[in-house]
This record gives C-alpha cells, structure tokens and sequence, in this order.
C-alpha cells in the first residue's frame, strides 16, 4: 500500500491509475473474445514465420536462443515478478523480415519485445522503436524495471521510451513521428476494450498502407474481432504462451 501511495503522488501517475480502475469496470466481453479467438487461431507463430519467409526462420533461431539467454540472465538479478513477455519471436522475425523504419509498441514491463525489437533493428542497421509504458505501481522505485532487460546502450540508442500511460505517451510519440509513417505496430498495454481503442484511434492516422499491426491479448475484449470485421480486414492468430495474439498485415 506505501509503493502505492508514493507512486500515485508522482507527476501524473494519480490520473492514469484512477482511469485504470475504472476501466475495470466496462462490461466484461472475455469469454466471447476468448471463444472467437480460440476458433479463428488455426495457425502456430513458427507456421506463420515459415509460411512468409522459411529460410529467414531458419537462420535467426541462433538470435532468438542469444535474446532469451540474455533476457533471463539480466531478469534472474530481479526478485520480483515483472511479467510475462510478448511473442518476441514472431515481432524479431517481422522486424528482420519486413525491415520496417519506425516500430511502435505499447507496453514494455521487462522489456521481451522490446529486445528482440531492437536487437532486430539494430541487426538491420536502421529503424527506431517508440515504446509506451506505465511502472508497475506496486513495487518501489518502478521505473528503474521497466525495460530492464534491455541492454546494451547501443540498443537504446534506437530507443525512445515515454513511462507516462498510453494517454499521455502515445499522443506524445506521434509528436515526434512528424511526417514519418509506423511501418509496425504492436500493442500489449492496457487490456481493456477503451485502452485499445484509444491507442487505436491516437495512431491509425500514422500507420503506413503496409503497416503490419499486432494486438497481444485479444481474447480480454472484442476490439480486435470488431476491428477486422467492421473494416473488412485480412487479419491471422496465432497462440502463444497460453495467449491470442491477432495479427493484420503480416
């Protein structure tokens, strides 16, 4: 409860948190999201990555053996549980595939995805990565954890990382995009239907024609089923880690 209260005294830690709670209380969609996304997953992550480019999944599991030794030796320094992390496997595969310039994703925690992000980019040699987070409120100092497992500084020199909320920090990103286009967008932050409908709404304007688009966690709502069928998009899912993950574009 102390960590609580300090957190939420902090900047604008209060707003977010309160918004967060009444989030809670939207009325709860998951078993039907849960039962579309269980009918229309009818492909694995490695199935996926072999139907795009074979010879590409081949050669970066080497890569993606080194991104999981590092993550859980820098993790393992940790004695709190940071959560899980994304389908870092199929966005590093994505990244060195589709050599995308501006990656943005919400929801960092220990930072999975967003090692094999810019671990990708930086294989790549160009691209950046704008991420979007909020601390996990209820340890001490939460900001130092975010991200952790990113390392080394050279990684973060693609980096631009807003600890803010989506509310804050999404709106804040597309600032600094400018005229430049999301080439690949990932969400995995707020898991209520309003949260991925406003980073939806802040960001579509800024997606580019070919922009490949990925919700984590789609059986928590129906945004994702709502989207591809009130706009008639080509959409995949794939299962990962107990997980649906909704792709389009890919």
């Amino acid at each position: 409860m102390r960590n609580l209260i300090v957190n939420a005294l902090k900047g604008r830690n209060l707003i977010v948190m309160i918004k967060k709670v009444f989030k809670r209380l939207e009325h709860n969609t998951a078993t039907s999201a849960l039962q579309w996304a269980k009918r229309n997953a009818d492909i694995t992550t490695d199935q996926l990555c072999q139907m795009i480019d074979a010879n590409l999944f081949q050669n970066i599991k080497s890569d993606i053996i080194k991104i999981e030794a590092k993550a859980n030796s820098k993790l393992e320094q940790v004695a709190l549980s940071l959560g899980g992390g994304g389908n870092y496997v199929l966005l590093y595969f994505l990244v060195r595939k589709f050599k995308p310039k501006v990656v943005v994703e919400t929801g960092v925690a220990a930072g999975w995805t967003s090692l094999a992000v810019l671990e990708a980019l930086e294989k790549n040699g160009e691209g950046n990565l704008y991420s979007s987070d909020f601390p996990y409120f209820r340890f001490e100092n939460p900001e130092k954890y975010v991200g952790i497992a990113v390392e080394p500084s050279t990684l973060k020199m693609r980096w631009n990382l807003d600890i803010r909320g989506d509310e804050f920090a999404l709106p804040n990103i597309i600032s600094l995009l400018g005229d430049k286009k999301i080439n690949l967008f990932h969400y995995d932050s707020d898991k209520s239907y309003q949260g991925h409908k406003f980073a939806f709404r802040t960001i579509k304007s800024n997606l580019a024609n070919d922009c490949i688009i990925i919700f984590d966690d789609i059986q928590d709502n129906l945004h994702f089923k709502e989207l591809v069928e009130d706009h008639s998009l080509g959409y995949k899912i794939v299962e990962f880690q107990g997980k649906y993950i909704g792709i389009i574009g890919a």
